[in-house]
């Protein structure tokens, strides 16, 4: 049962704001509204999951569109990072503080051992969790059981899923901590927390050895003047010098080009009338500077119906203006709303390439572009076989996204006409309208093969790949398997 404290929690924290770096919607909350967020969570047991991310998570996810993507639509997304927090002092509005997965993890630990908490470890060697556990235990003594277990090591695609959701389940967390490395964790995460149901669900990475003793922390003097990174450089040298090079070469080049983009600006022009819009699609017009100082004048759309937000009349944008587009794509998406940017103007189309927000954010040059991106929105649309006159060709229209949330669809519809259909040669997915697929994508798509390839001299093609699909398969490193 709920305590008094966890009931009081179950208003909705004030939403905090949202300051975008590198392509990241960061948000501005302190390490106690950070707990009070979680105090949440768990009292009103909705699904989520929160992401502590440093500037190795902006270098991957400058790389990695799903990464990106997991990160946008994050309930909270905490600045692991002090040379964040320094490059955030540029926007003129920096974030107060630097909210650290390892300082975060004994916190909620007093949280657990205070109103009860259940916690799970996943990931990470047994020994390790073993000690791990035992320390929260002994640390924290009135902590309920601190469940854990490690899953063989092997690919995300390759993962024992089943056993790993079953003891989880008989564990009824409220907090689930998974210790696979980033962005291994957090891909994981996406792809679970809903069927998982768990109230908070956060990656800690090494967050595991430090609780297990296993790997020291920086002295508090050190990590208070930013240099923690340099204390664990010391430690493992071999393994970290490679990552710190490239995130360090990362961070400069994107401040000089984050810097410039936001300084640019473009004229002031009169609105164009537009075409008239079908009554079910709502139209939001700003105009402007789309920038801190100015956050009061751009109404959001009502989330009521589907939308169109038009930029035509925007004339420069900061990382607080960013952030604002960030908060209402990220709301509709929680609602279920489809929604469209129209028309930005040159230099919010220079911010939003330069922070490569632009692979996912909904943008649209033309009306009739918007409102087609609008049409393709549902994720749960079926995949429905496309008409073909050769009876040994199977032609799939896949939907716009294939995610955890309907992968297993996709693939049951696509099993059943496959079965019923053997003398069917080549399975042929049509991917044009798709723009966004994970890792439970990928694995749709990797199964997929499979089901073909027991079938003699059957094989499967994908069809009209967008740059987003490519760049997962990419990343997966599985262009030799599926060809595309």
């Amino acid at each position: 049962p709920l305590t008094a404290m966890q009931n009081q929690t179950s208003n909705t924290p004030a939403d905090p704001r949202t300051i975008v770096l590198f392509g990241i919607p960061f948000h501005d909350v302190t390490m106690q509204e950070t707990l009070d967020w979680i105090r949440h969570l768990i009292a009103v047991k909705t699904p989520a999951y929160l992401v502590t991310a440093n500037l190795d998570f902006a270098t991957q996810a400058s790389q990695d569109i799903e990464l990106q993507r997991i990160l946008l639509e994050a309930e909270l997304v905490l600045c692991d990072g002090t040379p964040l927090v320094w490059a955030s002092k540029l926007t003129g509005k920096p974030l107060r503080e630097r909210v650290a997965g390892s300082d975060l993890v004994p916190h909620i630990a007093a949280c657990a051992e205070r109103y009860g908490y259940r916690i799970f470890l996943l990931g990470g060697d047994q020994s390790s969790l073993e000690k791990a556990a035992a320390n929260l235990q002994k640390n924290y003594p009135r902590i309920p059981s601190v469940h854990f277990y490690s899953p063989p090591f092997a690919p995300l695609h390759e993962f024992d899923n089943a056993a790993i959701e079953k003891k989880i389940l008989a564990a009824k967390p409220d907090i689930l901590l998974v210790a696979f490395g980033c962005p291994k964790q957090e891909k994981w995460i996406y792809m679970h927390y809903r069927k998982l149901g768990i109230p908070c669900c956060i990656g800690v990475g090494a967050t595991v050895d430090f609780l297990a003793g296993k790997v020291s922390r920086a002295p508090s003097w050190i990590a208070r003047i930013g240099l923690e990174w340099v204390y664990r450089l010391s430690q493992e040298p071999r393994r970290l010098f490679g990552r710190y090079t490239r995130n360090i070469l990362f961070l400069f080049r994107q401040i000089l080009r984050e810097r410039k983009a936001i300084g640019a600006a473009s004229l002031s022009l009169p609105s164009e009338p537009l075409p008239p819009l079908p009554k079910d699609i709502e139209l939001v017009r700003w105009q402007g500077a789309l920038t801190a100082a100015r956050m009061d004048l751009f109404s959001p759309p009502s989330y009521k119906k589907p939308f169109i937000i038009d930029l035509s009349s925007v004339t420069s944008m900061d990382s607080r203006g960013l952030g604002v587009m960030l908060r209402v794509i990220r709301t509709a998406w929680n609602k279920d709303i489809p929604g469209c940017f129209l028309s930005p103007t040159d230099a919010v189309r220079l911010v939003i390439e330069v922070t490569r927000l632009d692979r996912v954010l909904p943008i649209a040059a033309s009306m009739e572009s918007a409102l087609h991106q609008i049409s393709l929105h549902a994720t749960t649309t079926p995949v429905h076989a496309a008409p073909n006159q050769k009876s040994s060709i199977l032609v799939f229209k896949l939907p716009s996204r294939i995610t955890a949330e309907n992968a297993e669809s996709c693939a049951k519809a696509i099993r059943a006409e496959w079965e019923a259909k053997p003398a069917v040669l080549l399975l042929e997915l049509d991917l044009t309208d798709t723009s966004f697929i994970d890792s439970s994508g990928l694995g749709f798509l990797l199964r997929s093969l499979r089901m073909v390839s027991q079938r003699p001299t059957a094989t499967l093609s994908l069809q009209h790949l967008q740059p987003n699909i490519r760049n997962v398969i990419k990343v997966a490193k599985l262009e030799s398997i599926l060809n595309p």
